[in-house]
């Protein structure tokens, strides 16, 4: 006899499958991404990663992902995380509101060579779109990493790359955004051990 239990195990992993699929359709869109990030570590910048609440963690763990590779021989990449420091947060929060504590630390620390990655659950975040309106502002390419259908972020192309975990359950967004970043430092990996590819691209 069939458990009770089976449909809501079926259900929950059904969730998961269009999303799932939705990223794989999307594997153009991040290549492209993943090259022209490769292009600017290759030319000396370095990836500033940003985000509230759980995905101020994704952000501190792309970052290790890439300051700290866990596979053996793959190339170290400089990474900064904006969320590690509360002192900074909370006193640019408290002099300028909190819309503004990521584009103050951009203004500072990016140069136009960095990558900006912003990520938002929902694609509604105005201090990562802030962010990375800054950042684009500032000659940086910019990524965002969303949720939903995108929000303002994806509708307003406040980034040159979005890429969107298709979901509106925040756990399923979470899940995806493992998967893309995961993605990420694998192809800009791929890309970066062929240095005469990014030499070709970083003259033009």
């Amino acid at each position: 006899m069939r458990s009770p239990v089976f449909p809501a195990v079926d259900k929950a992993f059904a969730r998961r499958l269009a999303p799932g699929e939705a990223l794989a359709a999307d594997a153009e869109r991040i290549a492209r991404t993943c090259h022209e990030m490769a292009v600017r570590f290759h030319r000396g910048g370095k990836l500033i990663v940003f985000g509230n609440g759980g995905p101020a963690t994704d952000a501190q763990h792309i970052v290790v992902e890439f300051v700290h590779p866990v596979i053996v021989g793959k190339r170290a990449l400089p990474a900064i995380s904006l969320t590690n420091d509360a002192a900074t947060l909370t006193g640019i929060a408290r002099a300028d509101g909190f819309d503004e504590v990521f584009a103050a630390q951009l203004r500072l620390l990016a140069t136009p060579e960095d990558i900006a990655l912003g990520l938002s659950a929902d694609g509604r975040c105005a201090n990562v779109r802030r962010g990375l309106a800054t950042a684009r502002d500032l000659g940086l390419l910019t990524v965002g990493l969303l949720g939903g259908d995108g929000g303002d972020i994806a509708r307003d192309a406040a980034a040159d790359h979005v890429v969107i975990a298709r979901s509106d359950d925040p756990c399923i967004v979470k899940e995806v955004h493992v998967t893309i970043y995961h993605i990420l430092w694998e192809l800009v990996h791929v890309f970066f051990e062929q240095p005469g590819l990014l030499d070709r691209a970083a003259a033009r």
